[in-house]
């Protein structure tokens, strides 16, 4: 039985995955927030740099959260 190494996704799967759009995918991965690499013309993304970001952008809303908090916390003691 074969089984690959290291899966990697189409940028239309990583968006199918992700559930949001193939040019979204794209955008991202032109910002360097999320990595690939290039076969010819078309771009591969593994499936461990997938989940990397996928737990990276639930983060960041909690990250948000907390800052948000902190600074109304700081404001409230101010006034």
């Amino acid at each position: 039985m074969l089984v690959p190494q290291k899966l990697e996704l189409t940028t239309q799967q990583a968006a199918a995955s992700l559930n949001v759009s193939r040019p979204f995918v794209i955008k991202e991965i032109e910002t360097g927030r999320l990595k690939c690499r290039l076969v010819n013309r078309h771009r591969r993304i593994e499936f461990e740099e997938l989940t990397r970001y996928q737990e990276e952008q639930k983060q960041r809303p909690e990250a948000a959260l907390k800052r948000l908090s902190d600074l109304s916390q700081e404001m409230g003691e101010e006034l």
